[in-house]
């Protein structure tokens, strides 16, 4: 019986709001209480199963290429991260094969690295992409963490992929949508590839194996993927041990969030601004284009995954609200080590913070007349997830094919659109203070 985590698995939503409410009301003019809001996940979840899918069908055997010295990265991202996974939380994680069907491993971790190594695992047959993600997803059951290792090139037999590529979408979407616990979250590696092994949409127009398009040569930075699947505390507990590195990129849907300590800092400020973080009170007293004003927010990102850390340092995930004051804000993100770098008065008061992340917003422009101003940074898809998509394979270049994978839009939008972000990770509120 096929048991969903959507069935069983309960959670809980908590708002959170930070602030310290002014003693009196100011008489300044244009004073700001700050204020931090966010949502989280509380955490009431045990992860019990780690399944670990690795796709075979022949065209994945291009990433191992065992008689090839080169950068060939799933040889060693598998095994250390089984390992790491058991270790880090005392279980064993059972092991798959798949392709045309699931097969459990029921050998020994050592023989099933030693045949991912030499490329005798990859002899499966022609993987039909979408049924594999929806049987993975539908069959991850409570407690559980499913990932699935693939080259996320789709097929669909005799039906032509690229101008019928939409089934694909559709048949993920439908089996996900609804399900409001999955929380999925995908990491690219880039890798060489044995090109005798490469597959394009039209399977080499069936070409015998010295007549395919890139017979006995070596393509550059060909991606494959690892995805996770699961109850969405679950996954972003998984992650937070970073058991995954050296990806070139990665990408979260429907995540819970983590609470994050964040807080407003006297200095390091700039321009006619005063701050003072025991009271949480801004006052902007004018802002030029000429004559802009800084000030300093910290943030703990210590017990973040990588992934989530992403959403908080890329300022393209920033926006301001109201939207009219967009472009008179703008980011900078540092670490520690970054601002203590900078020549700044009294470095120990920054030394001493629990913060490991400092944004900096620059008011280039700036409404005194708003009421209340809110910088909200978002988990928006990324741009690499649209740029690793190429829509054609057949008959293109060696360089036209790095870093991307055909029909890979297929896959991402069902997420994309089943997962919508409806509002933000968290808020930086401004809200002006009423004069007496």
């Amino acid at each position: 019986m096929k048991l969903s985590i959507f069935n069983i698995t309960s959670y809980f939503s908590i708002s959170i709001v930070f602030f310290v409410a002014f003693s009196g009301c100011s008489s300044d003019k244009n004073a700001y209480r700050f204020s931090i809001k966010q949502e989280a996940e509380v955490d009431t979840l045990h992860l019990k199963t780690i399944n670990i899918f690795l796709e075979t069908s022949v065209s994945m055997k291009g990433y191992v290429n065992s008689n090839v010295y080169g950068n060939y990265p799933l040889k060693d991202v598998l095994p250390f991260m089984v390992t790491d996974l058991n270790t880090t939380f005392n279980l064993k994680s059972n092991l798959y094969t798949i392709s045309d069907k699931q097969r459990k491993v029921t050998y020994s971790n050592t023989i099933f690295f030693n045949k991912l190594r030499s490329g005798s695992l990859f002899n499966g047959k022609s993987s039909k992409l979408q049924n594999i993600f929806t049987d993975i997803i539908d069959e991850t059951a409570s407690e559980t963490v499913s990932i699935l290792i693939t080259d996320c090139i789709p097929d669909l037999g005799n039906v032509n992929t690229m101008t019928e590529g939409s089934k694909i979408t559709s048949h993920i979407y439908n089996s996900i949508a609804g399900k409001k616990s999955l929380g999925v979250a995908v990491f690219k590696y880039d890798s060489d590839f044995n090109g005798t092994h490469y597959f394009n949409r039209l399977n080499n127009k069936g070409a015998p194996i010295t007549k395919r398009p890139f017979y006995n040569k070596i393509l550059e930075n060909r991606p494959f993927y690892v995805w996770f699947f699961g109850d969405k505390i679950l996954v972003r507990k998984i992650l937070s041990k970073n058991v995954l590195k050296e990806y070139n990129a990665s990408q979260g849907y429907n995540l819970s969030g983590s609470l994050v300590n964040a807080g407003l800092l006297d200095k390091p400020k700039s321009g006619k601004i005063s701050v003072n973080s025991k009271t949480n009170r801004i006052i902007i007293k004018s802002v030029e284009q000429k004559k802009t004003a800084m000030f300093t927010l910290g943030m703990d990102l210590s017990n973040m995954s990588y992934l989530q850390k992403e959403q908080f340092l890329d300022t393209l995930n920033y926006e301001v609200y109201p939207s009219y004051m967009n472009n008179g804000i703008g980011f900078k993100v540092k670490d520690k080590k970054t601002l203590l770098s900078e020549k700044i008065k009294d470095k120990s008061a920054i030394e001493n913070t629990s913060y490991t992340h400092f944004i900096q917003p620059t008011l280039y422009e700036f409404d005194l007349e708003a009421e209340t101003v809110s910088i909200n940074i978002h988990n928006r898809e990324l741009r690499w997830v649209s740029s690793s998509n190429i829509t054609d394979d057949v008959d293109v270049s060696e360089a036209e094919l790095e870093h991307k994978t055909f029909g890979f839009s297929f896959i991402t939008d069902a997420f994309k659109k089943a997962f919508p972000e409806k509002s933000p990770k968290l808020q930086i509120i401004l809200k002006k203070q009423q004069r007496k």
